[in-house]
């Protein structure tokens, strides 16, 4: 009896101090868009006649914005409803507080951003009404550009989806998309998508957009090089992009030991592919014209505009089309064809109105574009 009750006790007090069960694991960290790139100061002020050297003109309608390609697609993220980072230098002014104070009203981070003590950079914007002319004086200096060793130290690649880049300086811009390729590389579950913005087709600019995911052209590219239509930009951009990438590859130290590739036997039905390996896809957009696009596979296709009936601001547009693209693409989850859709007609919305307010009124897919 007393051997029975010992080893009953034995067993109860075992069972009460068994360990208790680990903790379920911790859910993945919640990955967000960055845009590296600038904020300006913009003065927009709208004329009625075109101006002329020593003419004194009068207008009641200007305003100043917040503006600068990266700084505009974060707002219509923001606006779109998607969580977003702002990364690149700004001053800390007293002119520059409303900007600063923006920033936070509108949810974008801002909290790994250089701050300097030089003056802002700023633009004047004249707009002529009922015209698509515009007239852009930009105050830049190197010491407002963002550098690679303050990209490296500001950004963890764990927190990223998508990095979105704004052609500034080429050179350090590249240096910041080959890190986060080596990212890519060594992390393949994490990767990043990446994007870039171009406004001209320099050599180095071209080597810089081969490396992205997704290119998107700016309008001031036709009048820039005098191309015909949306489908000249994109295939001379693809050309351009392929010249660059093949001249860079040959200057390249080869790795060793260096194996060079078997020959193709002549009965052989299989082709060398042509230009780098990941072809990126380019995209353009006019409001008049459409959006075109070149895929990977030189693929075109082509999507109708979408006019509105009246046309009141037409700064950043392009801005609006790339951030609503991205939009679609990372949040939603459209095809390319039905997110450049979603692009263009957000892009006619905000012709409609003043500023990216109006971009609030936008349906959240295209489905709903339809019946809005």
């Amino acid at each position: 009896m007393k051997k029975q009750i010992v080893k009953e006790f034995i067993t109860v007090k075992r069972v009460r101090h068994l360990p208790p069960e680990p903790p379920p694991p911790p859910p993945p960290p919640k990955k967000h868009v960055l845009a590296v790139g600038s904020c300006t100061l913009d003065m927009v002020t709208i004329v009625d006649l075109p101006l002329v050297p020593g003419q004194v003109q009068r207008t009641k309608e200007g305003s100043w914005r917040r503006g600068g390609p990266a700084a505009n697609i974060c707002t219509v993220w923001r606006r779109l409803g998607l969580e977003c980072e702002f990364l690149g230098v700004l001053s800390k002014v007293r002119a520059f507080e409303s900007l600063l104070n923006g920033f936070q009203s509108q949810g974008i981070d801002i909290s790994h951003c250089p701050l300097t003590n030089h003056h802002p950079a700023h633009r004047s914007i004249i707009v002529q009404r009922n015209s698509d002319t515009r007239t852009i004086l930009e105050f830049s200096s190197a010491k407002q550009e963002l550098t690679y060793q303050q990209f490296v130290g500001a950004v963890d690649y764990q927190k990223y989806s998508w990095i979105h880049f704004e052609c500034r300086n080429p050179v350090e811009i590249q240096r910041m998309v080959l890190a986060v390729i080596d990212f890519n590389e060594r992390c393949p579950e994490s990767r990043i998508v990446l994007s870039v913005d171009l406004d001209n087709m320099r050599p180095a600019t071209m080597l810089m957009a081969s490396m992205a995911d997704y290119v998107f052209a700016r309008k001031t590219m036709m009048r820039t090089y005098a191309f015909m239509n949306g489908r000249e930009v994109v295939w001379a951009i693809r050309n351009e992009m392929t010249a660059a990438r093949a001249q860079w590859e040959k200057t390249q130290p080869r790795k060793m030991p260096y194996i060079p590739p078997d020959p193709l036997a002549e009965d052989s039905e299989e082709k060398c592919p042509g230009g780098p390996p990941n072809q990126p896809v380019v995209m353009y957009s006019n409001y008049l014209e459409g959006a075109s696009c070149l895929m990977a596979d030189d693929t075109y296709f082509k999507v109708g505009p979408q006019i509105p009936q009246r046309i009141v601001d037409l700064n950043s547009v392009n801005d609006t089309f790339s951030a609503s693209v991205i939009y679609a693409l990372h949040k939603v989850k459209m095809r390319l064809r039905d997110a450049l859709e979603y692009g263009t007609r957000a892009s006619a919305l905000k012709l409609t109105e003043n500023g990216f307010d109006v971009l609030r009124c936008m349906p959240k897919d295209l489905i709903g574009c339809y019946y809005a």
